[in-house]
């Protein structure tokens, strides 16, 4: 859509009293208004979708469907030429067309969607065949999620001649309504590629190793592998709720992790995850069960069961055009591994796993996320004397996404923390008394790209279509990553570094 007018002009236009008084005037001014915002907001929810489906909690399930927010209303207008109004000013003259019209201004201006909608409901009994405020008063029901009276209204005027701007306003939000009508949203995730690790043996930096307790000159190299790995993902969201967008959640995944060399870390797991989000109004009170198996190497591994419960909240400042969330989660996990020849004391690791995470994250430009997290995770054994396996371990992270549009994002993350054991293997320091500190500090940086964009840079393009019309290309991505960790120990045993590169192909299918 293109308009004659900017919001500052459509200011300038109402400046004349007896513009403003003229009811065929303001309501046009009114949906010019609203429609330019419609469409600010609908630039931002597609840097906003990207947002979101990475900053969830991992299992949480899959953002599905739009969230409505008011995140498209109309920022401040200094010049104007409405008092400030009160209820009262309006309740004492409640026929006078200027004074609801500001009055509804200030309502929209301050964010107050739900007041501002029995404003536009005494403008309709003032003037009951303006089809254009009737267009007002839907979107305004849309957006306090009253969708069933929203689509009711669209519908009602979507027959009736209007403006073309106005008609493609109501195209568009009958087709959001739609979208949003839709109760069950079902998802499959492929993902498929390979990866190098410079030291899959976790050969330690230094040229010395302790043996019960002693110090020996023993250099252990480093040995590199390659492997392939792949995923399958199902998510299922059923929305219930009229005015709420409700969530019942579930996912199921299988993975799977072959090295080349290493067979006896060939790693297989079957992850599944129900619950359900809850809609309280801005915010988001996510509670869900875990079941997980693992196998290594063939041989069953680790059986895992556990819940979560998350509390997640997202708000708009529109004058800066920032987008913050906050999302604060904890978790209880038991862990029950299984001996194998590959992992002949695995058993020594099984006991209650409990964790804390506070994450916050800013989006701006609706192009660029900064991050931040902080956990705690504190691991328990059940096997009595073996210390060496229950750890407190305390992290921090900071990240940056760039989302540059047409699919394509950067994203680097940065991470460092403390992990202290309780106790140590006796077989290395001598004394299991002997307390392990680690930091691990990990640096990693991805680059995903749509499918589409090589194949059009390679002009193998059908005619004059791209590739990013074609429906097999749709949510057709790869991705580079590489990652450096560096784990330092106050025992030489476990100080190493790791440098791992990763390419992986992700296809995703949304019915």
């Amino acid at each position: 859509m293109r308009f004659r007018h900017s919001a500052f002009d459509l200011v300038s236009d109402i400046q004349n009293p007896s513009c403003i008084l003229e009811p065929s005037e303001i309501v046009d001014f009114i949906m010019r208004y609203f429609a330019i915002l419609a469409l600010s907001g609908l630039v931002w929810a597609s840097g906003s979708a990207a947002e979101q489906a990475r900053t969830m909690d991992a299992g949480s399930g899959s953002e599905t469907a739009p969230s409505v927010a008011i995140n498209d209303v109309p920022t401040k207008v200094v010049e104007s030429t409405c008092p400030v109004v009160s209820f009262a000013d309006v309740f004492a003259d409640p026929d006078n067309i200027r004074l609801n019209y500001c009055y509804l201004r200030q309502k929209v201006d301050g964010g107050e969607l739900k007041a501002a909608l029995p404003v536009v409901e005494r403008l309709l009994l003032l003037e009951p065949h303006q089809e254009q405020v009737r267009v007002l008063y839907a979107s305004l029901l849309y957006h306090n999620d009253m969708m069933s009276d929203a689509k009711r209204e669209f519908t009602g005027v979507d027959r009736v001649r209007l403006p073309q701007n106005n008609q493609t306003l109501v195209i568009d939000y009958l087709r959001k309504i739609d979208e949003l009508d839709k109760r069950l949203n079902q998802s499959l995730d492929f993902s498929l590629g390979g990866h190098f690790d410079d030291n899959r043996n976790a050969a330690p930096e230094g040229d010395t190793i302790l043996f019960y307790g002693f110090e020996f000159p023993y250099k252990i190299e480093k040995v590199d592998d390659y492997g392939t790995q792949g995923t399958a993902r199902y998510d299922i969201a059923y929305k219930f709720g009229q005015y709420r967008s409700h969530r019942l959640l579930g996912s199921l995944e299988y993975a799977r992790d072959n090295q080349a060399y290493y067979d006896n870390e060939d790693f297989a797991s079957l992850n599944s995850s129900a619950g359900a989000r809850f809609d309280l109004g801005g915010s988001d009170l996510t509670t869900l069960g875990y079941y997980s198996f693992h196998r290594l190497n063939g041989n069953s591994f680790l059986r895992s069961v556990g819940s979560q419960l998350s509390l997640s909240h997202s708000w708009y400042l529109r004058e800066q055009k920032l987008t913050y969330r906050t999302i604060a989660s904890s978790g209880w996990f038991s862990d029950t591994y299984m001996n194998s020849d590959a992992s002949q004391n695995a058993e020594m690791n099984s006991g209650d796993r409990v964790y804390a995470r506070l994450y916050g994250s800013v989006t701006f430009n609706s192009s660029q996320q900064l991050s931040l997290g902080l956990n705690y995770t504190n691991k328990n054994t059940d096997a009595p004397d073996t210390t060496d396996y229950e750890y407190d371990a305390w992290s921090a992270s900071i990240g940056h996404l760039w989302m540059f549009g047409a699919g394509h994002s950067l994203s680097s993350y940065v991470s460092g923390g403390r992990t202290s054991y309780k106790g140590s293997a006796e077989s290395v320091t001598g004394d299991p008394r002997k307390v392990r500190l680690d930091t691990p500090v990990r640096v990693s940086i991805t680059l995903e790209s749509p499918i589409a964009w090589f194949v059009d840079a390679m002009a193998i393009g059908a005619g004059s279509k791209t590739a990013a019309n074609l429906p097999g290309f749709k949510n057709f991505t790869l991705a580079l990553s590489g990652e450096y960790l560096s784990n330092h120990s106050n025992i030489p045993n476990y100080d190493y570094n790791n440098v791992r590169w990763q390419a992986l192909l992700r296809k995703r299918f949304e019915f």
